[in-house]
């Protein structure tokens, strides 16, 4: 049976609850959850990627803790006319929850890379807010997993020993959506391996 909801926190940087009970998965949600817009670009519900919707599900079955991070890359005044964060924020969060994928985090962070950001820039890294997210759910580092996309492992191993998935590209040959499916399975089969599940 599934539990209850104990709790949700709202804020201007993301929303918190409890959801699931095994590990923690944070996925970025740019790239990943969405499809890859043009620097500069806003997204939108129609970048929702339908297919990893539903490997996510797959995994609220399992119980997984998981949820998204999504980090600045603009200035806050010179982004488009199109959907703010926060409103994007609810809207994914509303369709996820109807979608049988409520995940358990939304959570902001800065870009880490670079010196590009203003200094009073709301928020915390992205190493800041998976140790923070690992603390709040209590979560021992050896069973959080970081899903990113990307060709290189952005933390080394004097980080703190949590695992990073790098997502794979599937655009280079063969069929897309055969690749897709392939690369959702690698995907769900390296979360549970991460989580020591069966």
């Amino acid at each position: 049976m599934k539990p209850a909801m104990e709790t949700d926190v709202f804020d201007v940087h993301g929303i918190r609850r409890q959801e699931g009970s095994v590990g923690l998965v944070i996925f970025e949600r740019d790239d990943i959850l969405l499809q890859h817009r043009p620097q500069f670009g806003d997204h939108t519900l129609g970048d929702i990627d339908t297919e990893f919707l539903a490997m996510l599900k797959d995994i609220r079955e399992l119980r997984v803790r998981f949820g998204f991070i999504w980090r600045h890359t603009t200035f806050p005044y010179t982004r488009g006319t199109g959907i703010d964060n926060a409103r994007l924020t609810q809207l994914l969060d509303d369709l996820l929850k109807v979608s049988g994928a409520s995940p358990d985090f939304w959570v902001e962070a800065i870009h880490s890379e670079g010196l590009d950001q203003p200094p009073r820039w709301p928020g915390a890294s992205e190493l800041d807010v998976i140790l923070k997210l690992a603390e709040w759910y209590d979560v021992d580092p050896t069973m959080t997993v970081l899903v990113r996309k990307g060709k290189y492992h952005h933390y080394s191993s004097a980080t703190p020993a949590f695992t990073e998935i790098l997502y794979p590209d599937s655009n280079t040959g063969g069929s897309r959506d055969s690749d897709r499916q392939a690369s959702l399975v690698w995907l769900r089969t390296k979360i549970k391996h991460a989580l020591k599940l069966p």
